[in-house]
């Protein structure tokens, strides 16, 4: 009975360890026209319903985890100046995403 009981609980962790994993990290990048570092607040809102995602740049970099995939509308605005428009990115269910922003 223990062995059973110690399989199945070996078996849960290991499908909730592949569950948990199945989501990407999502790099940003955002520069401006002179190719130079912004720094602000980027978001990404599901097109669907589901959570929003986000991080504040240093150097013009962040990195948000555990994004699932799926289709996203990215917004950035910045600490100075005016905020490039919207738009839609797809995010893969699993793995590295980079994503460039040009700020203006």
């Amino acid at each position: 009975m223990r062995r059973v009981v110690a399989t199945v609980l070996c078996a849960l962790s290991l499908v909730v360890t592949t569950q948990a994993s199945a989501d990407a990290v999502v790099r940003v990048r955002v520069r401006n026209m002179n190719n130079e570092p912004v720094d602000g607040t980027v978001q990404l809102k599901p097109l669907g319903d589901g959570k929003s995602f986000g991080c504040s740049t240093v150097k013009g970099a962040c990195m948000i985890s555990s994004v699932p995939g799926g289709s996203y509308i990215v917004t950035f605005r910045p600490k100075e100046g005016s905020s490039p428009n919207p738009r839609k990115v797809m995010i893969p269910p699993d793995g590295e995403a980079d994503l460039h922003i040009s700020a203006k």
